[in-house]
């Protein structure tokens, strides 16, 4: 009995290494410039929309229609509305909820 839950638990073990050793890293975009060029669509705050898609003209930008700011950003990132988010770290700090909402997606700031 204590042995096979022995050998079952290290087994598990090292199932779940070679699992997390294995996994592919997802790209990394590090810009707007690189979004851009690898064709991603970029969720932005629609406060930002005329400025964004001035200095960015070939971006694919989808800008949040619900009016609950970043959380509404968010909401489009997560149906699946857009690849990334163009968010400034400035501006969502101070929010612990949206930064946990952030964590809980895999997402991270950039320069």
């Amino acid at each position: 009995g204590f042995g096979f839950f022995i050998l079952f638990t290290i087994s598990s073990y090292v199932a779940n290494l070679a699992a997390f050793l294995t996994r592919s890293v997802p790209d990394y975009v590090a810009s707007v410039e690189g979004a851009i060029n690898a064709g991603l669509k970029i969720c932005g705050h629609p406060a930002l929309a005329e400025e964004l898609q001035f200095k960015w003209p070939d971006a694919n930008f989808v800008f949040s229609k619900s009016g609950k700011e970043f959380y509404g950003v968010l909401e489009d990132y997560q149906a699946g509305k857009c690849d990334v988010l163009a968010v400034g770290r400035e501006d969502t700090m101070m929010d612990l909820e949206l930064l946990n909402m952030f964590c809980d997606e895999g997402l991270l700031y950039t320069n």
